[in-house]
């Protein structure tokens, strides 16, 4: 991993230093830095309406228990103090390159507040990023959720941070840690990693049998979608070191695929039918904004469990062999 010449600032304060970054990786963090400007910026808190001291309405009912007339409610703060003692930052920036399955740069940023990762603000981010020649796969983090994934010896953050190059630290992190050294082999290591997540997919399994013998078809396929997540990254951790911290199963499909192909089988070689109820499945997700409008059948239940089923055996018989290779 090679070592950066510029100062650890340049690129948030005074601009990128061409002379010492390859142009991919100026243009990269010159957009990183704008996200930044957005995430960072405080976000005001809304002022409750204004009460009418006319209403026209006989049931109005005023926002507080007495409100005299031509009196009206204030914001409880300013909105520009907000943020006056707790300034947002970029602690670490890490570079790292995993072109087996992912063409092209990563970048890994970690931010001081969780607010700094809102996703509507580095949705756009991640999209102009998607469009440059070399496309970066970003990940924004906040500095205690990364020190608990350490902790807990993350498969994802233990890469990173082990054989990322770091571009950039602030000095005052005070979150900062190194990933602990592991003292088992790597057979062990990665056996260990697989029961954690057979054990993950079987309680899954066992709530989306409850929820069919229910006829709550919608929750046995939120259970479905959920353990076909955990086989793909079981899949990704075991076969490739490390999987993504995403929730998209398309995403981590995709990322499982190429690194073997014959994971396309289970979806019956991607079939127009069965592509669509996976498309479907993936809105199946609590955690998204679509999770309220989707539905799901009894007769896709079936047919999807299938596919479930077939992915399950594969997936379990590719990390066994990957394991004993290991050894």
């Amino acid at each position: 991993m090679g070592t950066l010449l510029a100062h650890p600032r340049a690129f948030i304060k005074a601009g990128i230093r061409s002379d010492t970054l390859s142009p991919d990786l100026n243009r990269t963090l010159a957009i990183i830095r704008v996200g930044f400007n957005e995430a960072s910026r405080p976000v005001p808190r809304r002022a409750p309406p204004k009460a009418d001291p006319h209403p026209t309405d006989d049931n109005f009912t005023p926002p507080v228990k007495s409100l005299r007339a031509g009196q009206t409610l204030k914001p409880r703060k300013d909105p520009a103090n907000l943020n006056k003692n707790n300034l947002g930052r970029i602690l670490r920036i890490y570079s790292f390159d995993d072109h087996q399955i992912f063409p092209g740069r990563q970048i890994f940023v970690e931010v001081n507040q969780k607010k700094m990762t809102r996703p509507k603000v580095w949705a756009a981010v991640r999209q102009q990023l998607d469009a440059l020649t070399a496309p970066v796969y970003l990940r924004v983090d906040h500095a205690r959720g990364v020190n608990g994934a350490v902790r807990h010896k993350s498969p994802f953050y233990h890469h990173v941070l082990s054989r990322g190059r770091l571009l950039y630290e602030d000095g005052s992190n005070i979150w900062a840690s190194d990933p602990a050294p592991e003292d088992t082999d790597p057979a062990a290591r990665a056996q260990r990693q697989q029961d954690q997540f057979q054990a993950e997919i079987a309680a899954f399994m066992a709530q989306q049998r409850q929820f069919f013998r229910q006829k709550n078809y919608r929750r046995a396929g939120a259970q479905l979608r959920n353990s076909i997540e955990a086989a793909y990254h079981m899949l990704l951790t075991t076969l490739h070191g490390h999987s993504y911290p995403e929730t998209d199963i398309a995403f981590l499909r995709a990322r499982a695929e190429a690194l073997a192909p014959d994971l396309r089988q289970p979806w019956f070689h991607g079939t127009e039918d069965y592509e669509a109820e996976f498309d479907r499945l993936r809105h199946a997700h609590g955690g998204t904004h679509r999770f309220r409008q989707y539905k799901m059948s009894e007769a896709e239940i079936k047919r999807l469990s299938l596919c479930q089923k077939r992915l399950l055996k594969m997936a379990d018989k590719l990390c066994q062999k990957k394991i004993e290779g290991l050894g």
